[in-house]
């Protein structure tokens, strides 16, 4: 017998579930203006990694003695998945939702309108190597060695106040008659003179001593003035240093960077067994900065089993809810209070942890 309202009900559940078909179908296809950050690969800085096919040795140190060690010192690294050239579907930004390690966040946080996956991975190699010899010349300053640096010119913004007064590859003496010593004092001898205020740069071009004068600006939104001139340093290191990795780049890997070469270059195993992992820029000076993805990359140090997390004391205010079960957290300003964090757990005590964030 021929039952209407039981058809009609099936008819309504056909249509509905072709509804939400189509519905799943455009949400697979259609692109979304979002990324996905997640944890991404763990390298064991003490260890070996695979460059060109071949298990490399990610820490090399000529020139210097060194001493063998013991324990895991990872570098932290976050993944991003989407971008201009291949942007995520909504259907998969779901299991973001619902996994505390990943990050929604618009594409154009990490890929600012304009700029290419080509253009960003270049600059990314151009921060890895800075953070490299940063890293090397805080760690032998730590050890008592003396660094020699020097700063040159590797841009020029157009328009900018450098635009026709310094040129790529000129070498930067001195500021208002101070010489440069290193890049901090470049920068407080700009910020210091103040935002449209004159000042004199003494600098040396094709082995000749010249002169010119800048009127740093600060940039719309920004405080502090600026030469519009991209810096390179160039360290004289009493040891040659030489970092391996591939398709890994930024500059928070140096304050694993400079704890990895002591640890090398002093007699005794720093870890002594233990499995360290730590994030955060480091400066020739030894000051850790801040750095981004640290969510992520707690969950990665989590997941890698570490005894400790070194993470920048800069970045306390960006410390999630609830924080990986069972990780050990040791906010740091410096690279001594890294290593000092490091030799307290290896001697079974508590280094000092989120208190210090207040």
């Amino acid at each position: 017998m021929y039952d209407d309202k039981l058809e009609r009900r099936r008819s309504r559940a056909t249509l509905g579930l072709m509804i939400l078909a189509c519905i799943l179908l455009l949400a697979a296809l259609v692109p979304s203006p979002y990324a996905v950050e997640q944890p991404g690969p763990v390298v064991d800085t003490l260890g070996k990694a695979l460059v060109d096919g071949k298990n490399t040795p990610v820490l090399a140190i000529e020139g210097a003695e060194t001493y063998s060690t013991s324990g895991e010192l990872n570098l932290l690294t976050v993944t991003i998945l989407g971008d201009p050239e291949q942007p995520r579907s909504w259907l998969s930004l779901l299991p973001a939702l619902l996994d505390p390690s990943q990050r929604i966040a618009p594409v154009s946080e990490f890929y600012p309108q304009g700029t290419t996956v080509e253009q960003r991975e270049k600059a990314n190699t151009v921060l890895m190597n800075g953070s490299q010899a940063q890293a090397a010349a805080a760690a032998f300053r730590a050890m008592g060695k003396k660094v020699g640096v020097e700063l040159s010119v590797a841009d020029v913004s157009k328009n900018g106040p450098a635009d026709g007064a310094l040129e790529p590859g000129d070498r930067l003496l001195s500021v208002d008659g101070r010489n440069i010593e290193d890049f901090a004092s470049l920068r407080r001898s700009i910020i210091d003179a103040g935002d449209g205020a004159q000042i004199r740069i003494r600098f040396e071009r094709d082995g000749e001593a010249r002169e010119t004068v800048l009127t740093p600006r600060a940039p719309e939104g920004g405080s502090e003035p600026l030469i519009g001139a991209a810096i390179s340093m160039d360290y004289q290191l009493p040891a040659k240093v030489d970092v391996s990795l591939s398709k890994i780049g930024g500059p928070s890997a140096g304050l694993v960077f400079a704890v990895a070469i002591i640890d090398r270059l002093t007699p005794g195993p720093l870890l002594d067994g233990l499995t360290v992992s730590g994030t955060g820029t480091m400066s020739d000076s030894g000051q850790v900065g801040a750095i981004g993805g640290l969510t992520q990359k707690m969950w990665a140090a989590q997941r890698a089993g570490s005894d400790l997390f070194l993470m920048p004391l800069a970045n306390c205010g960006d410390l999630p809810r609830r924080p990986p079960q069972g990780l050990r957290i040791a906010p740091v300003g410096t690279l001594d209070e890294a290593v000092g964090a490091i030799e307290a757990v290896a001697a079974g005590q508590e280094p000092a942890g989120l208190e210090r964030c207040g």
